[in-house]
């Protein structure tokens, strides 16, 4: 392995890297190996630069250099590169290889006030936070939570207990940005709506309005979207969407039926304003190959209308279905109620499809990133 990794640094390949005890899977250039770990300057899943990563030598399992997913990542980081998509600063940092790199990324964190994000020996949960103090046998972190403001545990440990480091990434980034900000932010208790008819009513209030919400989706209450509340229908809720980093991240049209909450005022919700607000000023808020101007019809069925005009076009989008299955391709053949659909699976397009009953869908994707990167690269592959 070390050998795989000594010619991933040598040649300048592209690789992934498997770890043994988390499903991270990191895609980017080894820049810096050592007796004790590498430093990787990693790609976000859409082919921009998100910083970089120390992995200690001890959770890597294995070193990719020749796959599908590095052939579609390739694809990417030079679409990426073409569209000229907003990315944040990348790696800035070297290292010395002679010295202990972990050392190195925590005390550049600590004097440069970096947001990090650290994986701790014997401990499945990510943590994310601002090195407050570097020792020999001992680094002190404040730990950041944008979900609960009033946790502000502090953590402290010997370096060789940190397993995973990662750093100047563009969702870290913006943390440490915004971490004066959200230091005078103060906690507010989770405000949601649960009541079937009150959720309807406080949706149509929101609609066209600018406040950040929350939807909580009825078939897995872990999971919600946040956005800002575009149009109502007598059946459902578009949402424009802003993905964790603040950004624009498309659309999506859920059945009301299938609401569980809307979230209306919560320390999330309050983090997710201040990136948008940030983004905002530096002109950081949309990738230009996406649309966040889109206005929809209230009178019609959305589900009819979303699935008619992807299918005019061969749009890709994703839908979930009531039974919890989630599909990406492309609808033809729209009828009053059924219509085909076109999978995409491990980039391969099913060109005969399957049917499915309009009624079954309970939520349509459709304008964000990764499904403009996916149908760009069927159509130059000419697979649609």
């Amino acid at each position: 392995m070390m050998n795989d990794l000594n010619r991933a640094l040598a040649q300048h390949i592209l690789v992934n890297v498997y770890q043994t005890n988390q499903e991270v899977v990191y895609t980017g250039y080894v820049t810096t190996v050592s007796d004790t770990g590498i430093i990787l300057a990693t790609f976000d899943d859409f082919g921009l630069p998100d910083g970089a990563v120390f992995l200690a030598i001890t959770v890597i399992d294995e070193v990719e250099f020749s796959s599908d997913d590095l052939d579609n990542m390739a694809f990417r980081i030079q679409t990426a590169q073409e569209e000229q998509f907003i990315q944040a600063g990348g790696l800035t940092m070297h290292f010395d290889s002679q010295r202990d790199i972990r050392r190195q990324v925590l005390s550049h964190a600590w004097v440069d006030h970096l947001v990090i994000m650290l994986v701790v020996k014997g401990d499945e949960h990510f943590y994310e936070g601002l090195v407050t103090s570097v020792a020999a046998d001992q680094v002190t972190i404040q730990l950041l939570n944008k979900f609960d403001y009033t946790d502000q545990a502090t953590f402290t440990l010997h370096p060789a207990e940190l397993e995973v480091i990662e750093f100047q990434g563009k969702e870290l980034t913006l943390q440490g940005i915004a971490a004066p900000h959200l230091r005078k932010l103060t906690h507010v208790a989770t405000k949601e709506v649960t009541d079937a008819q009150l959720m309807a009513a406080t949706l149509q209030r929101l609609a066209g309005r600018d406040p950040l919400v929350a939807l909580v989706p009825s078939h897995d209450q872990e999971l919600f979207f946040v956005g800002r509340i575009n149009t109502v229908t007598k059946n459902a809720v578009i949402m424009n969407l802003i993905d964790m980093t603040g950004q624009f991240g498309g659309y999506t049209v859920m059945r009301l039926t299938e609401l569980h909450a809307v979230v209306i005022e919560s320390d999330y919700l309050q983090t997710m304003r201040l990136f948008a607000l940030l983004n905002r000023a530096r002109q950081h808020q949309i990738q230009p190959v996406l649309n966040d101007e889109r206005l929809f019809d209230p009178t019609v069925d959305q589900f009819s209308a979303r699935l008619t005009q992807a299918a005019a076009f061969r749009t890709i989008i994703r839908l979930k279905l009531h039974d919890g299955t989630t599909l990406l391709g492309y609808p033809s053949q729209v009828g009053g109620e059924r219509f085909i659909f076109h999978e995409v699976a491990d980039n391969q397009l099913d060109q005969v499809g399957k049917v499915y009953r309009i009624s079954d869908v309970d939520e349509v994707a459709f304008g964000y990133l990764d499904a403009y990167l996916v149908e760009r690269q069927l159509r130059v592959e000419g697979d649609l």
